[in-house]
């Protein structure tokens, strides 16, 4: 199964906010929209990603300074992104080998969609309990 295919699947646009914002204020779209990871984009184009780990983080050094912290200075920016026509287990291998949840998934310059390491697990899961009905129709015939 591709990138593509999960992305169907997943509803909405992809959620992001511009590196010159605050902190706080990515903290504040990612709870209203009950996420785990923003894009951060300049003018629109892939910046970065800016994750709970990273609020985390910042909440446990810098709770004050929240307000006046913008994205650009603590965001990650070394990212690994996704094409649409990748397979879903290199993902998830790419993922868990990499210590990372969530993937931006780009279509030339274009910011598509991203990918949590929950979407990839779930499709696996997903794949392999239809290979396994399958498998015991096959063996055992239709119940």
């Amino acid at each position: 199964m591709s990138v593509r295919d999960i992305l169907k699947d997943k509803q909405g646009s992809v959620l992001s906010i511009e590196e010159d914002q605050s902190v706080l204020e990515a903290a504040k779209l990612m709870g209203k929209s009950k996420v785990g990871s923003v894009i951060v984009t300049f003018q629109g184009k892939l910046a970065g990603i800016f994750t709970e780990r990273d609020l985390l983080r910042l909440v446990a050094e810098k709770y004050e300074s929240l307000p006046s912290i913008k994205l650009k200075d603590v965001m990650t920016t070394q990212l690994t992104v996704a094409g649409p026509e990748e397979d879903i287990n290199d993902i998830l291998t790419t993922m868990i080998s990499k210590r990372f949840r969530h993937m931006p998934v780009m279509e030339g310059d274009k910011i598509i969609g991203l990918i949590s390491i929950g979407d990839a697990v779930k499709t696996k899961l997903e794949k392999t309990q239809a290979e396994m009905h399958i498998l015991r129709e096959y063996m055992y015939g239709p119940h």
